[in-house]
């Protein structure tokens, strides 16, 4: 589903990740672990096609890094969602249409939205708050929303780049436990995490980034 094939890329002449071999297959729960700075973000963006590689080849399904037009990754990141450790969330609007928006920038019909973003709020326990306003939700909340606007467009994979570093442990495991569930269901999960503790109750392969190199892990 997802390939990297002798994949490099630089930043202003900086090498990040080097020669990077990495298969993700359909309905997997990778963890990528590794310190600050080593390319965990980098390597996300090259999926969503957010940045390009200097050097080998991104595949995402049906396009590729090589080939892709730039009118084209508009209709990959439809099959991507991404979250964000900072939430993002629009504030002038509720929880609703936090959700919505993404599926009217994408020009789904009227009837359709509704039906998604009320299944989509109820399977991460929101259903109850879809008229509050952003500032009215907790932090663990918030990124619940921010869960379901990536959901939403039913994609193949999500993207979650340290979905719980402002959150207090309890609520990170609560996070952990809706990857899992979305993970359950069917849906891909990369998770870029330093939370460990996070890592040792995923499941899934762990995969380490280390001086630009990717390599599988048995334990953490």
């Amino acid at each position: 589903m997802i390939r990297f094939e002798n994949v490099s890329i630089y930043f202003d002449h900086v090498p990040v990740l080097l020669d990077v071999n990495l298969h993700i297959k359909p309905g997997e729960f990778i963890s990528l672990v590794g310190e600050s700075g080593v390319g965990k973000t980098t390597l996300l963006r090259l999926i969503y096609f957010d940045v390009f590689p200097n050097k080998g080849t991104v595949s995402v399904t049906e396009y590729s890094s090589e080939k892709i037009k730039k009118r084209e990754i508009p209709k990959l990141r439809r099959k991507v969602g991404v979250v964000f450790q900072d939430f993002k969330l629009l504030e002038d609007r509720n929880v609703y249409d936090n959700v919505a928006f993404a599926l009217h920038v994408t020009g789904v019909k009227k009837n359709e939205i509704g039906k998604r973003v009320l299944r989509v709020l109820a399977d991460v326990g929101l259903s109850h708050k879809r008229d509050n306003m952003p500032e009215e939700l907790s932090g663990g909340e918030q990124q619940r929303v921010v869960f379901a606007r990536a959901l939403v467009n039913e994609p193949i994979v999500l993207l979650a780049d340290e979905p719980t570093g402002n959150l207090d442990p309890p609520t990170a495991m609560d996070l952990l436990q809706l990857m899992k569930t979305i993970n359950s269901r069917g849906t891909a999960v990369v998770l870029a995490t330093h939370n460990y503790e996070l890592v040792r109750n995923a499941g899934g392969r762990i995969i380490q980034i280390k001086d630009g190199g990717v390599t599988e892990i048995e334990n953490i």
